[in-house]
C-alpha cells in the first residue's frame, strides 16, 4: 500500500494507491463521515485485478481542511481530477457511494473524458431526505440478511476517524451551496452503473436518476441498507466487479 500526501485545490490530500500500475484504475469516493478505510472489504478483490485510488476528500480522514467556500462538490470534482493529474491517470473507473456518489456524478459532469465507467452507489442528488428512517431500515435490511443465513459485516472504528472533526462536518455542507443536478445527469453519456439498496431512502431517487442517464442499468441490492459498503460490502464489489467485466472497453 503506497501512501501519499497530494495537493488538489491549495489543500493537502491523503491518498493511498495499491494494485498493478498498468491494470485500469478504480477511484473510489467515500461515503460522508468515513475515512477511505470504510472501502478495506472490499480491497482483497479490487487489488488483484486494478489500480485502485482511494482519497480522503477536503476536510475528512487524513485531509486537510480549506476555506468554507470550497465545500462544495465542483470543487470536489476538481480536486479529484487534480489527484489525478498528480498520479499521471487519464481515464479512470470512478466509484461513488452515498455521499461521494454526489462527487462522483460532479465529476462526470464537469471532467466526462476523464471517465471510463461511472459506478454511483447510494446515490441521491437532491437536497438529502430526511434520514429519520434509515436507521429503521438498517434494522429491518440486517434482520433479513440473519433470516437468510448472511449475517452482517463489523465496522471498524478507525474508519470514522478524521484528523480535523470540525472540518470533517464543515465537509458534510456541500449539498447546500447549489442546484440539484439530477436532470443534467441526462447529458452524462459515460455508461453507468447505478445501484441502491432495497432499505435505502434514497431508492427513489436512483430509480430516477438511472431513467434519466442514457447509458445506465439500474441494479436494487436487496437486504442492504444504506450505504451499501457498510451493509453488504461484497455484494457491493461483486455488482462492481460484474460491471466492468461487461462494459469495459
Amino acid at each position: 500500500m503506497d501512501e501519499r500526501r497530494i495537493t488538489a485545490g491549495g489543500v493537502e490530500h491523503r491518498v493511498v494507491v495499491e494494485g498493478p500500475e498498468t491494470a485500469p484504475t478504480i477511484a473510489l469516493i467515500n461515503p460522508a463521515q468515513c475515512n477511505l478505510g470504510v472501502y478495506s472489504p472490499l480491497m482483497p478483490r479490487l487489488r488483484e485485478r486494478f489500480g485502485v485510488v482511494r482519497y480522503d476528500f477536503r476536510g475528512t480522514g487524513g485531509t486537510d481542511g480549506g476555506a468554507r467556500a470550497d465545500y462544495n462538490f465542483q470543487r470536489y470534482a476538481d480536486d479529484l481530477a487534480e489527484i489525478f493529474d498528480a498520479l499521471g491517470i487519464e481515464r479512470a473507473i470512478v466509484v461513488g457511494s452515498a455521499y461521494g456518489a454526489r462527487t462522483a456524478a460532479r465529476f462526470a459532469l464537469r471532467h466526462p473524458k476523464r471517465i471510463a465507467l461511472l459506478a454511483l452507489f447510494d446515490v441521491a442528488l437532491s437536497p438529502p431526505v430526511d434520514q429519520g428512517k434509515q436507521r429503521e431500515l438498517m434494522l429491518e435490511a440486517r434482520r433479513l440478511r440473519d433470516e437468510a443465513g448472511i449475517g452482517s459485516p463489523e465496522l471498524d472504528r478507525a474508519w470514522f476517524e478524521h484528523r480535523h472533526p470540525k472540518e470533517a462536518l464543515r465537509s458534510l455542507t456541500a449539498h447546500v451551496r447549489f442546484a440539484d443536478p439530477t436532470e443534467e445527469m441526462a447529458t452524462v453519456q459515460i455508461p453507468t452503473l447505478v445501484a441502491c439498496g432495497r432499505q435505502d431512502m434514497n431508492l427513489v431517487e436512483a430509480q430516477r436518476i438511472a431513467v434519466l442517464m442514457p447509458d445506465a442499468e439500474l441494479q436494487v441490492m436487496e437486504m442492504t441498507s444504506h450505504p451499501a459498503v457498510m451493509s453488504r460490502p461484497l455484494a457491493m464489489a461483486d455488482l462492481l466487479l460484474d460491471f466492468i467485466e461487461r462494459r469495459l472497453k
